[in-house]
């Protein structure tokens, strides 16, 4: 996954766990959020249960690469506080274009959170080409591995904090 650093790897109990990990580090109240018209219930329960945070999609005909990434350019503006992103819809198979999308969230200077559950291990994923701040998948699927983990790969500006525990 292009990984430079093993303090960027989080284990999670699945993918819907690293996920809300990813969006509640970098959505806060009051911002907008861009997403596909193809994510799944993991990523938009946590956005709609966060209170004053509203969601835009990007969407256009099924199966139309081209359509679904004009609407991210045109909708993506000095508003939008963090891209989501599925990079294969887990209902239609469709693959998004995942780079060019990243590309234009690095231009704009937005973080992205891509939803690799369909894709991880079995196409490529690479958190320095994609330039996201968050990439979350299971380990069941095309990993291979055990039922309830998942993995949360971090940008290193991203990193969640999560405090706690005895000492000072």
């Amino acid at each position: 996954f292009h990984v430079p650093t093993e303090e960027q790897v989080v284990f999670t109990s699945n993918a819907t766990h690293a996920l809300n990990i990813a969006i509640k580090t970098l959505v806060h109240p009051g911002d907008t959020v861009l997403v596909s018209g193809y994510e799944h219930n993991a990523v938009m329960r946590p956005l709609y249960g966060m209170k004053h945070v509203r969601v835009q999609v990007a969407s256009g005909p099924l199966f139309d690469r081209q359509a679904i990434l004009d609407s991210f350019r045109q909708q993506l503006g000095p508003g939008i506080k963090a891209v989501i992103c599925t990079h294969v819809s887990n209902v239609f198979g469709m693959i998004l274009p995942i780079e060019e999308i990243s590309a234009l969230c690095r231009e704009k200077g937005v973080p992205l959170i891509v939803d690799a559950s369909q894709s991880a291990g079995i196409l490529p994923v690479d958190l320095q080409a994609w330039g996201a701040a968050f990439i979350a998948m299971p380990g069941h699927k095309g990993l291979y591995g055990p039922q309830g983990t998942g993995i949360l790969l971090c940008a290193h500006d991203a990193m969640p904090l999560i405090e706690g525990g005895t000492g000072s």
